[in-house]
């Protein structure tokens, strides 16, 4: 796991039975007198609308029940799951699980500094004009030319898919999980400025504004919530470009009532609980009566058992969640689908280019996309990028070189609120999860078989690629059986260790370390080499092969103290 020289700060879960007596625990003596300096217990309750407390009983218990601390010992001094099992021993039956809050990395392009500028029209449009001497797309890749093609037919289809229900009197609402949006970018729609629906979960921030202040600084991207926002629902714009004059809508489903959550200052980092309350939180209005229907993250990281709660509660509440399946630069940190796109009860989104080719580059420190291993591409779906529009900065820009997974994914929720809003009688009178297997069905059996693989077609597109009109002439299917809930990957290795019986429900101990474990797969590509990249099931590796992962595990900087002596104490 990488360094950033802050405090660790830990997720520990409360089962239910214990609430009664949080107040009398003195948290704070007990992890201090076990070798856990608490500098704070954070608050990261949620307001919730007028009318609405009711929402936060609404969660089920294993999304609910967490107590956030931030501790004075930094990630430099201790690794943070040394510090989880720390806090583990010190709490012991009282608490159920501890997982580290980690800052999650998202890689993400910063070649977007120039643009297209937009100026104020008397027409309906917003008017935008080009900037001298700027080029805007990125000519390693195609469209080398500024224009707004993904929205096409030969393409993604959205805007003859969002014509085709525009008479249509539903409000579908889209939750947008990102940095927030410019209140300032005339491309944004209205309904996401004056949205009272909106949260923000950035510390030190107001939780009820979730603008974007963009404020520049190390480790800083702000202005990505706004590029991804104007792709989901961007208002109607008059721009010139290479192609001419495109007077139109620029987001796929600019109808969406949107409630954006900022969940990070930055694209590039944020925090694992972040999500998870951000997630929690729509879930929670949707329980309480005011639904939430789609979710687009344009943004990922390691696995978490946070993130797994979420989204099983998520997808039992009917949201249909869509998230990206990442970016890498040379295979860093890794080239497969990252969480919680990989998770099955979420869309994974997947790159495909403007020649229908896999978002893959040869070219050295090339940012590319995501994808594979086959086994987890059967609920990926890929839309188009790079070079789509970009909506940028607070003069609002325009450019042409947006890029990675974070443009794929907006569309595909644009999709699905579409679908959302053509089919609504049929899909509200079904059970919530049964409407986002009906949606997510009509998006894979729509998609487009036509490209380019690398590999086999699956390995490099999941399900296919976007057809949002195509998918409006399937009929809602009512599907019987739910997608498996979903949870950490299980490692074998550790239930030989613990000698664990069949069916056996594993520990607390057990699934910390098997948290570890994923997140050290993920993070770094010597380990995952030693099981074949995750290509194969866990029960498919060789005994020889666990051997060799257990050796390095226990010889590897990143690992924890407590899981080597673990791993130590086992039989070969």
């Amino acid at each position: 796991m990488k360094i950033y020289n802050q405090p660790v700060e830990l997720i520990i879960n409360m089962p239910p039975a214990n609430l009664k007596s949080l107040a009398s625990l003195n948290l704070k003596k007990q992890l201090s007198d076990a070798g856990v300096p608490v500098e704070t217990i954070l608050n990261k309750s949620v307001k919730m609308p007028a009318g609405k407390k009711s929402a936060a009983r609404s969660f089920p218990a294993a999304t609910k029940e967490k107590i956030y601390v931030r501790t004075k010992i930094k990630d430099s001094e201790m690794n943070p799951w040394d510090l989880a099992h720390l806090a583990s021993k010190s709490v012991g039956a009282q608490m159920s699980f501890i997982e580290p809050d980690f800052l999650q990395e998202f890689a993400v392009n910063n070649n977007l500094s120039s643009g297209y500028k937009t100026r104020q029209s008397k027409g309906l449009a917003k008017s935008i004009a080009r900037s001298t001497g700027d080029n805007g797309f990125d000519p390693d890749w195609k469209p080398q030319q500024n224009t707004i093609w993904h929205l096409g037919d030969d393409f993604s289809q959205l805007k003859s898919a969002r014509e085709a229900v525009d008479g249509i009197n539903y409000i579908v609402r889209v939750g947008h999980l990102d940095t927030g949006y410019d209140p300032t970018h005339t491309a944004l729609p209205d309904a996401a400025r004056i949205n009272k629906l909106q949260r923000n979960f950035v510390e030190g921030e107001d939780p009820l504004d979730a603008h974007d202040p963009r404020k520049d600084g190390m480790l800083r991207m702000p202005g990505h919530g706004t590029g991804t926002l104007a792709l989901l629902a961007g208002t109607k714009v008059n721009l010139i470009t290479d192609d001419g004059l495109f007077n139109d809508y620029l987001g796929g489903a600019p109808f969406a009532d949107v409630v954006c959550c900022r969940i990070s200052p930055s694209v590039i980092l944020f925090k694992t609980s972040a999500f998870a309350e951000a997630l929690n939180y729509l879930t929670g209005l949707t329980n309480s009566g005011t639904p939430v229907h789609v979710v687009s993250m344009s943004m990922g990281g390691a696995p978490a058992k946070a993130w797994s709660e979420a989204v099983n509660a998520a997808y039992e509440a009917g949201i249909v969640l869509v998230t990206a399946s990442g970016n890498n630069y040379s295979g860093i940190p890794t080239q497969h689908v990252i969480y919680p796109a990989r998770f099955g009860r979420v869309i994974a989104a997947c790159g495909v280019t403007n020649d229908l080719r896999p978002y893959h580059h040869n070219k050295p420190g090339e940012m590319e996309g995501c994808y594979g291993p086959e086994r987890h591409m059967s609920k990926a779906l890929s839309a188009f990028t790079p070079n789509t529009p970009w909506a940028s900065g607070s003069a609002s820009l325009i450019k042409f070189s947006g890029a990675g997974t974070s443009s794929a994914t907006p569309q595909i929720a644009a999709a699905a609120a579409i679908y959302y809003k053509k089919f609504n009688g049929e899909l509200d009178r079904l059970e919530p999860w049964q409407r986002v297997e009906a949606i997510r069905y009509a998006l894979y059996k729509s998609a487009s078989k036509t490209a380019k693989p690398i590999g086999t077609f699956k390995n490099s597109f999941g399900n296919g690629l976007l057809k949002a009109n195509d998918a409006l002439s399937i009929p809602v299917k009512i599907i019987t059986r739910k997608t498996p809930a979903d949870s950490m990957p299980w490692f074998p290795i550790l239930t030989t260790i613990f000698r664990a019986l069949p069916g056996e429900e594993p520990n607390n101990k057990m699934t910390m370390f098997n948290t570890e474990l994923a997140q050290l797969v993920y993070y770094y590509p010597d380990l995952a080499v030693l099981i074949d990249n995750e290509k194969k099931p866990y029960n498919k590796v060789t005994k020889t092969q666990w051997k060799q992962f257990k050796d390095a595990v226990i010889q590897h900087p990143g690992a924890s103290v407590t899981l080597k002596k673990y791993l130590m104490s086992a039989h070969p």
